[in-house]
């Protein structure tokens, strides 16, 4: 039963970072139809960002996460004005696809560039003391609580940002039907800078807040990717509740994976329910009816 509750409750913490990745994938997919290739750099950046601040120049946490999010809403307008918005003009969906891929090739090049000479992993101090703790009469990392609760907060952020703020309304009514949104009279090439923005500064939290428990490097953005990206198909890659389910279920699937079967499913897990999902219900578990490509 103590393994079952570890277990969890490390399913849970880790699956709450998942959601926050999927999160992002699914803003930037529900406006635009194109799945961000380059997602997963752009939440390693945002680590590498904190690293900067908090561990190099000695900031405080929260200034570095401040920061490492504004410096990662920028890096996705950039995107959007450099790589999205030109191509989506003039080329196919595919070209924009193979585009996104290389810029991730590219944020991978200049991360190691930038940070490469203070070694291949990058350690991030915790925020509280390493040592174990009963919550609930469950034993739990202390950093694993901080985390979960973090990332509680910065998805009801985001969950007000949509409800309550007219750039978040503006991004819903373009997602829903960009057509319809022109005709009214929004500028449409705006909110896709915004979406891409608001998921690339997603990722950036997400980055701050696992980088305390784990090691920073530049490959660490592709299986996050692939970790979100499960999570986003999972629950429906245009229903963001669908996004924050899927990352919980995949953050518990692989613990439980890992602990009752076999340590090496913990990684090939998300590959495995990418595959069973898109099989046998490829628009997820809260996803519309209506298929797009991807």
């Amino acid at each position: 039963m103590e393994m079952f509750s570890y277990l969890m409750a490390t399913g849970i913490s880790t699956g709450a970072l998942y959601a926050l990745v999927a999160l992002g994938l699914v803003v930037v997919y529900k406006a635009t139809s194109v799945v961000n290739f380059a997602h997963g750099e752009m939440f390693m950046f945002g680590g590498f960002l904190a690293f900067t601040f908090h561990v190099m120049w000695g900031w405080q946490y929260m200034v570095a996460l401040v920061l490492a999010v504004v410096g990662a809403f920028v890096l996705g307008i950039g995107v959007d004005r450099v790589a999205f918005r030109p191509l989506m003009q003039r080329q196919t969906l595919v070209s924009v696809l193979l585009c996104m891929v290389g810029l991730s090739f590219f944020l991978k090049g200049l991360a190691r560039h930038l940070w490469g000479g203070k070694g291949d992993y990058l350690t991030f101090p915790p925020l509280v003391s390493p040592e174990p703790m009963q919550f609930l009469g469950i034993m739990i990392m202390s950093q694993q609580l901080v985390v979960l609760v973090a990332c509680g907060i910065v998805m009801a952020v985001f969950i007000v940002f949509f409800k309550l703020t007219r750039a978040g309304r503006f991004m819903q009514a373009t997602a829903d039907n960009p057509k319809a949104a022109r005709l009214v009279g929004l500028r449409v090439d705006r909110v896709y800078m915004m979406t891409f923005g608001v998921g690339s500064a997603v990722a950036g939290a997400a980055a701050v807040l696992m980088a305390p428990l784990t090691l920073l490097y530049p490959d660490i953005g592709f299986m996050l990717f692939i970790k979100g990206f499960a999570a986003a198909v999972l629950g429906g890659l245009t229903s963001i509740p669908g996004a924050l389910l899927g990352g919980f279920l995949i953050g518990i699937i692989e613990q439980m994976a890992a602990g009752y079967i076999h340590t090496g499913l913990q990684e090939v897990a998300a590959f495995i329910i990418i595959m069973v999902v898109m099989i046998f219900r490829p628009t997820g578990l809260l996803g519309g009816s209506k298929r797009r490509k991807v």
